[in-house]
């Protein structure tokens, strides 16, 4: 009997701990959100954990952002700036603007960083970006990793390798060519930023500028070209009403750092003009002396230049040179 009632015990053991594992797993899924609206509590831990884990290397092409996502997967915008600064997203959608976000993924570096990948949608424009948390949850840095529906890019998209090195890419048209920008990243948490390692724009293509606003009419008293060299300039044309002006702006630093812009300013006073346009969080400022103009952001235009560079600076006007008056007669 005592022998009957061991193995009996013996066997109930086994099945128990057999089905432990199972049942601390239920246990652990039971207590993983499954949603992440603005009425949850969410700690920093559920929203980590909300972005389903993938694996190295990950790509995001621009063409993946316009597949639709299951609502179910939206997390507030309350609860995502509760943990991500707001000014991650205001300076690609605006301020005012609140665009939808999904958990793309999330990748851990061993011993390190943990990298999210999240999807916002705006009303035409969608956006990948790569979040950074430490080791123990504290948010670093964010980064927009691709983007549609901003520029005129034919292609692009965003990598994170086995080697955690992070890679953008982006193609656009230029008449009959098309250029291209690769810059590749790695996340320093020593200055705690993503630092650029390499940058290969195509400099055989990328030679002649293409100005799109340059045989427009220049009768305004601003119009003309103001111009530091060929590869730095400021054009300005007629608008329909002479309370604007159209703009043009070109610039590329010794670094490297580029920035174009093409735009409507309207003057705000007797030497002021001012870009800006209905949630878009870009601003530039034109400010006209005599033959000079000096631009400066007062808003961010990350969109339309390099990460570390600015609109800004002074640029004197091209002198016009007159046709000869024809000699008269005698």
């Amino acid at each position: 009997m005592p022998i009957f009632i061991a193995s009996t015990a013996n066997r109930f053991m086994k099945k128990y701990l057999f089905f432990l594992p199972l049942l601390l797993l239920l246990g652990a899924c039971k207590n993983k959100k499954t949603s992440l609206t603005d009425d949850d509590k969410v700690t920093i831990s559920d929203f980590i954990e909300f972005f389903p884990e993938i694996n190295t290397p990950v790509r995001i092409a621009d063409t993946s952002l316009l597949k639709k996502t299951a609502d179910s997967a939206l997390i507030g915008y309350k609860i995502f700036t509760q943990f991500v600064p707001d000014s991650l997203l205001s300076r690609d959608f605006g301020k005012e603007a609140h665009p939808k976000l999904y958990p793309l993924g999330r990748v851990k570096e061993k011993g390190k960083e943990d990298y999210l990948f999240v999807k916002a949608m705006g009303t035409n424009k969608r956006a990948a970006y790569l979040l950074c948390f430490s080791d123990d949850h504290k948010f670093l840095q964010g980064m927009p990793l691709v983007r549609t529906g901003f520029d005129n890019s034919t292609s692009a998209y965003g990598l994170l390798d086995k080697k955690f090195q992070i890679t953008t890419y982006r193609e656009r048209k230029q008449g009959n060519d098309y250029t291209f920008k690769r810059n590749v990243y790695f996340f320093n948490n020593t200055a705690n930023e993503f630092t650029l390692i390499v940058t290969e724009p195509n400099e055989e293509i990328i030679q002649k500028i293409i100005n799109p606003i340059d045989t427009l009419p220049a009768k305004h008293k601003y119009a003309g070209d103001y111009v530091k060299d060929k590869r730095n300039f400021i054009s300005v044309r007629d608008e329909k009403s002479t309370a604007w002006i159209q703009f043009f702006v070109h610039f590329e630093k010794a670094d490297g750092c580029k920035g174009e812009l093409k735009g409507a300013a309207r003057l705000v006073n007797a030497t002021t003009a001012v870009y800006k346009e209905s949630g878009n969080p870009c601003e530039l400022q034109f400010t006209f002396g005599k033959n000079v103009v000096t631009i400066k952001e007062t808003g961010g235009c990350g969109t339309w230049r390099d990460i570390k560079c600015f609109f800004e600076g002074s640029f004197p006007k091209k002198k016009t040179v007159k046709p000869e008056a024809g000699r008269k007669k005698k």
